[in-house]
């Protein structure tokens, strides 16, 4: 094991990690407050898959299927990965009955994304409104930037409730959730 790598395993009481010291550090299933799972690619991998665990009043756990290699070097490790997050999921749902895993972003950053593109929605809008086109000499112009603008809402719309974040029982993740095995 490198310096900075950590050892992370599933027990039937706690989550069990151990660093380059012998000393091991427990997370009781008991304490955990939250899970949540989602696709986040990052630079040099754009593969990458992210375990996020919250322990009550500790600092948030987050665990991805990326091994560190050397600079800009990662090491896809999913094979391991996707049955460690299931058997960690099921120790949550077994220690926390009825809690639900999210998926997706978090609250607070999908609402951020909401806003960036609801900005850009309207610029496009305001853009087609106001630039000129050929269209612009017949009567009919207007009109058709009109039913463009419009037609752009439901799809906006469609795109806001397929991507807030859920919460979905644990014995019903998504696969998308998890990344591809094979």
């Amino acid at each position: 094991m490198s310096r900075s790598e950590r050892e992370w395993r599933v027990e039937e009481d706690a989550l069990v990690t151990r660093g380059n010291s012998i000393r091991e550090r427990r997370y009781l299933w008991k304490d955990m407050a939250s899970i949540r799972l989602c696709a986040e690619p990052a630079r040099d991998r754009p593969w990458r898959y992210v375990l996020e665990l919250q322990p009550k009043h500790k600092r948030k756990i987050v665990i991805d299927n990326a091994h560190y290699i050397s600079a800009g070097s990662y090491q896809d490790r999913s094979s391991a990965y996707t049955p460690f997050v299931r058997a960690a999921a099921e120790r949550f749902a077994a220690a926390k009955p009825g809690a639900q895993a999210l998926i997706g972003e978090t609250p607070k950053r999908y609402f951020f994304l909401l806003l960036l593109a609801l900005f850009a929605l309207g610029g496009l809008a305001f853009v087609l409104a106001t630039v000129r086109t050929p269209l612009d000499q017949y009567a009919f112009a207007p009109l058709l930037k009109v039913a463009v603008i419009l037609a752009m809402l439901p799809v906006f719309w469609r795109w806001v409730i397929k991507s807030m974040p859920r919460g979905v029982p644990i014995d019903a993740i998504p696969e998308r959730a998890l990344p591809p095995t094979g």
